[in-house]
C-alpha cells in the first residue's frame, strides 16, 4: 500500500501539464496521498469550502480534530500550526505562517517544500520517499 502511495506521488510530481496554480482536484490528490502516508487516512481538518466539498465527495471526513490539516490562507496556516497540526498548503509562502508541507508549481513542475521546524513541531514523521524529493526549508 505504501509503495502504491509513493508511486502515485511520484507520478503527480513529474506531470508538467497543469495550469498555473493547483486546481482543487489536483491539490486534493496530493493531500490525500500525504495524509494517508502519515497515518491520517480518511480525516482532514479543512476550512476552505471548495476543498472541503471535494474531500467529502471522495468520502473523506472533514474533521476539525484531525491531526492533518489543509490551509489555504495565512490565517488558516497560523491557526492550524498553533494547534500543533501537520499543515499542508498549496503555496510555499504559507510555510512561514505555520505550514509544514507545501505543493507549488515551479517551472512547470509540481515541487514539494517541507518546513523542517514546523514539521518537527507537528510530531509527524514523513516517509523518506517524500522527504528525499522535497525542497527543505
Amino acid at each position: 500500500m505504501r509503495r502504491r502511495l509513493m508511486l502515485g506521488l511520484a507520478i503527480l510530481l513529474v506531470s508538467p501539464s497543469w495550469a498555473e496554480g493547483l486546481p482543487v482536484e489536483v491539490a486534493a490528490k496530493y493531500l490525500l496521498i500525504v495524509a494517508e502516508a502519515v497515518g491520517s487516512t480518511g480525516r482532514v481538518a479543512c476550512r476552505e469550502m471548495d476543498m472541503a466539498m471535494y474531500l467529502k465527495k471522495q468520502g473523506i471526513s472533514v474533521d476539525a480534530k484531525a491531526s492533518t490539516a489543509w490551509a489555504f490562507t495565512a490565517a488558516q496556516a497560523r491557526d492550524y500550526g498553533a494547534e500543533g497540526k501537520f499543515v499542508i498548503c498549496n503555496e510555499k509562502k504559507l510555510l512561514a505562517e505555520g505550514g509544514s508541507l507545501a505543493f507549488e508549481k515551479v517551472s512547470g513542475r509540481i515541487t514539494v517544500f517541507v518546513h523542517q521546524a514546523n514539521l518537527a513541531r507537528s510530531g509527524v514523521k514523513l516517509p523518506d520517499s517524500i522527504l528525499n524529493g522535497a525542497v527543505k526549508i
